[in-house]
């Protein structure tokens, strides 16, 4: 992943460069004459001092290009399965569960404040990391649950303290006085001790509060709707061939039934009495000719068959013909109705961008931050797009969600992946557009300096070994307040789609057509009888 992310920041500033038209590439270079790259410099310069987002997490280079403020995971594998075995950070050194040990005085650690029994510990509402129970409430309020208050409450058990819940608004964001509002002006200020939510960790927000080890691992993803309107058409049937191959398909059928009749006609191969059984050639008739093309054309065959080798061959052609237009028509056919629920105005964020399709997010938080303190220009101007727009950015996630419910195919939202991933698995309406947009994870804000951070660490690095975190998402995500009820819905997505009567309407409406065409006709042919018998006509 370093490898990676050396050669991405590589081949981005080359990019960048070269797009403004600031380097020119290097001369050829051989032992014997070494070329001196003119621009080395200058790329060199564009390199370091900067920051991006990789794959192992934010990097930040210095002035000489050293990496700095950052941490690492010690993974060792045993019995071929990766295990975690600890945490490096930059400041700290290494992390390492066995190292957790309960400590019965930790509250004295944190305050001086010895009479203070409970750690304070910040929450937001969003599910499904802290919500009111739909059980029972406790003694002295409300009692909440979800994947953060299960996991504070292992982590409080491995560590060795008490705490009581502060519920806030709002995520928090920096104002113009340098202050910070929500969840984290609550930890910065001391009202909180520690904070727990679907909280991200960055830079801004590092260098204000220290964070844990993450416990969840994320990016932005766009959160749109699967059920956008569609208008219904019932000759889908029809759509895998064009109007001018299905027009050109009836005029051949005519053609050949005119020569098989002309043909049988002069022909004296065909008109002559083989024998006293086969007698005259039903090919003297237009309408038995008529009924061989249409038997020949859906591949049902017929109980009389030409007898001249002329007309033989044009029998042969028309049946090859048909042989290959039906065969390539049933293909064609279960490729579109396989693929039409599969199909979206949108299956990327470069897609969103040039669609006439809104977007927006959260109006305050670490996923509007990123659009704004991007670097690309195309996510700067998505993010001057959202601010712009009225009615764009929300309150929370539940309003983004329900907005883009209610504008159906007319809106996506931005969010966390985790979050889009929870929401999904009960709203079968809702689904996940493209690749996550960057990566980042959630952890669990303390007070800048404070002990409590080692402590926290290595507890979430047991757990995390311990397989806790698995089960708790599976609980949160998959079992609990409906989870997994669009699984049926997911497992039938990856194969071949059901067929609706949406998609086969118009088949049974040209059915309903040839019983009507056969109830009137039959009618017809009584009636000419009847006046045939009573010499109306001749």
């Amino acid at each position: 992943m370093l490898i990676l992310d050396t050669f991405n920041h590589i081949s981005t500033n080359l990019a960048a460069l070269l797009m403004i038209n600031q380097l020119q590439p290097p001369l050829p270079n051989t032992c014997k004459s070494p070329q001196y790259w003119g621009d080395s410099f200058k790329f060199v310069s564009k390199m370091i001092n900067s920051s991006f987002l990789g794959k192992t997490g934010k990097v930040e280079l210095d002035k000489f290009g050293r990496r700095s403020n950052f941490d690492l995971e010690v993974i060792q594998y045993k019995l071929g399965v990766r295990v975690l075995e600890g945490l490096w950070t930059h400041d700290e050194g290494l992390f390492q569960a066995r190292q957790l040990h309960v400590k019965d005085n930790v509250l004295k650690e944190v305050s001086h404040d010895t009479e203070k029994d409970n750690l304070i510990v910040a929450t937001i509402l969003s599910a499904p990391y802290a919500m009111k129970s739909q059980t029972s409430s406790n003694q002295n309020g409300t009692r909440y649950e979800g994947y953060a208050m299960d996991l504070i409450a292992e982590v409080a058990k491995l560590v060795g303290f008490k705490y009581s819940l502060l519920i806030v608004d709002e995520y928090g964001a920096k104002d113009a006085n340098g202050n910070w509002s929500g969840i984290i002006g609550e930890v910065v200020s001391g009202g909180a001790d520690l904070a727990i939510a679907d909280l991200t960790i960055n830079s801004e927000r590092e260098k204000v509060v220290d964070f844990s080890m993450p416990f969840l691992d994320l990016g932005i993803s766009i959160l749109f709707t699967s059920d956008t309107s569609k208008s219904i058409n019932l000759f889908s049937f029809m759509t895998p061939l064009s109007p001018m191959v299905w027009g050109m398909m009836l005029v051949s059928g005519l053609a050949v039934s005119l020569v098989l009749f002309l043909i049988a006609k002069i022909s004296p191969f065909e008109t002559a009495e083989l024998d006293t059984e086969e007698g005259e050639s039903p090919f003297m008739s237009l309408r038995h000719c008529l009924w061989f093309s249409v038997a020949s054309w859906v591949q049902q065959g017929c109980d009389f068959l030409p007898r001249a080798f002329s007309t033989r061959i044009i029998a042969s052609f028309w049946w090859f013909f048909t042989l290959i237009m039906i065969s390539s028509y049933t293909a064609n056919l279960a490729a579109f109705l396989t693929i039409e629920r599969m199909e979206s105005p949108i299956s990327s964020v470069q897609d969103l961008a040039r669609s006439d399709i809104k977007y927006g997010s959260i109006q305050s938080g670490s996923t509007l931050g990123f659009f704004r303190d991007s670097s690309d220009p195309f996510y700067k101007k998505m993010f001057n797009k959202m601010t712009q727009c009225d009615d764009c950015l929300t309150e929370s996630n539940g309003k983004g969600i329900d907005k883009v419910m209610q504008e159906s195919g007319q809106y996506a939202f931005f969010m966390e992946s985790v979050t889009i991933e929870y929401h999904i698995e009960r709203n079968c309406k809702l689904s996940k557009i493209g690749e996550n947009l960057d990566s980042k994870s959630y952890g669990i804000a303390m007070k800048k300096g404070s002990v409590l951070r080692q402590y926290i660490t290595s507890a979430i690095i047991k757990l995390r070994q311990e397989g806790v975190l698995d089960r708790l998402k599976k609980k949160w995500w998959k079992e609990e307040r409906g989870g997994g009820s669009c699984e049926e819905e997911e497992q039938s997505s990856d194969g071949v789609s059901t067929l609706s009567l949406k998609n086969l309407g118009g088949i049974f409406l040209v059915l309903l057509l040839g019983l009507i065409m056969g109830l009137v006709v039959v009618g017809l042919e009584i009636l000419w009888v009847n006046c045939k018998k009573k010499n109306f006509l001749i």
